[in-house]
């Protein structure tokens, strides 16, 4: 399984294992979007991949704001139901921590839905909660969680690489 940039030839893999949650022509959309953004120090999509297909996914993107330069953040992070416990997750984390150091960021944060197993995985990774807002996400069928706001040391020890 190697981690690298998305491109074009993932499109039908990343719809048929549901890691966009999108349509075949949204999947394509973003992806093309995905692959004209990744110029520079501020935009990745990276996919965990072997000739089974797309198994992860994550992107990273750096904040914009002149003060927030220092920081950037995991969007979409998904991993196949198959591919959970095996210590993808942290290679994925791994390679934007690596991505995000080389941009000359220090911090990489990630949001999540409070009391879910993404905020347990995050945590188990070492990401550290910095901000919770209660109430701060809804979901289809009027569901509610707490938006819980994580961050980790993007240039500490390289976990899993």
């Amino acid at each position: 399984m190697i981690i690298r940039r998305v491109c074009t030839a993932d499109v039908a893999s990343l719809h048929a294992n549901r890691l966009c949650g999108l349509t075949i022509e949204e999947t394509a959309d973003l992806v093309r979007s995905a692959v004209e953004q990744e110029t520079g120090d501020q935009f990745c999509f990276l996919v965990a991949a072997d000739e089974r297909g797309v198994a992860g996914m994550t992107t990273v993107r750096r904040l914009e704001h002149r003060m927030r330069r220092h920081r950037a953040e995991l969007g979409g992070f998904v991993i196949v139901p198959a591919a959970r416990g095996t210590g993808l997750a942290r290679r994925i984390v791994g390679a934007a921590r690596e991505r995000a150091a080389r941009w000359g960021c220090s911090v990489l944060e990630v949001s999540c839905r409070g009391g879910t197993e993404a905020e347990r995985a995050y945590r188990g990774l070492g990401f550290e909660e910095w901000g919770r807002l209660p109430g701060g996400l809804h979901d289809r069928g009027g569901l509610v969680y707490d938006e819980v706001r994580l961050w980790l040391d993007a240039v500490g020890e390289q976990g899993g690489q």
